[in-house]
């Protein structure tokens, strides 16, 4: 005998069979879900492992004390092993077409007479000056007879790089001027 629950029972049965219900759909769900947990923890460790990126360099600046005391030190360095190829790389446009305009070495022109003698040491002294447009260090070239020679070296900002412009004692040049010119 059947009772009205076994009817209930069996009606909600087939009224499931007929809905296309399928026994594989849960098992295919929780598939997908593994595998988007297995991926988000992989894509986690792998970022959790790459090194930070490098931050980008900072604007170069006549007024950065670091920056400008960096590029006379490079220069300096360059005298001082007789690097005078790097050394013309640091000039600006101006100062090479003056070393051509001369007809000289940069060695020549900056060394003068003692152009034949070797740089024992060569650094910055603590004088010099800032303006917005250039920065003057007064730098001292020290030879292996114990004498010494005090350079001026003038900086510039050019093409977004610090150049020397111009060295020793020229006329005073405005560099508003020389942009002028340019």
């Amino acid at each position: 005998m059947r009772t009205i629950f076994d009817d209930v029972t069996a009606r909600s049965n087939r009224e499931e069979e007929s809905k296309g219900g399928s026994k594989l759909v849960p098992p295919i769900l929780w598939f997908v879900m593994l595998v988007f947990l297995v991926g988000t923890w992989s894509v986690y460790r792998w970022v959790l492992n790459q090194p930070a990126p490098e931050p980008p360099p900072p604007p170069v600046s006549l007024e950065d004390l670091r920056q400008t005391s960096e590029a006379f030190a490079t220069f300096n360095r360059h005298v001082r092993e007789a690097n005078w190829p790097e050394a013309e790389k640091m000039l600006s446009k101006a100062a090479l077409e003056r070393l051509t305009k001369e007809g000289k070495t940069l060695r020549e022109s900056i060394l003068g007479d003692r152009k034949e003698d070797r740089v024992v040491e060569a650094a910055s002294t603590p004088s010099g000056e800032r303006t917005p447009e250039l920065v003057r260090q007064d730098c001292v070239y020290k030879f292996p007879d114990g004498q010494f020679k005090i350079i001026p070296l003038m900086l510039i900002k050019e093409e977004e790089r610090l150049v020397i412009d111009r060295w020793a004692y020229d006329e005073p040049v405005d560099p508003r001027k020389q942009k002028k010119s340019s």
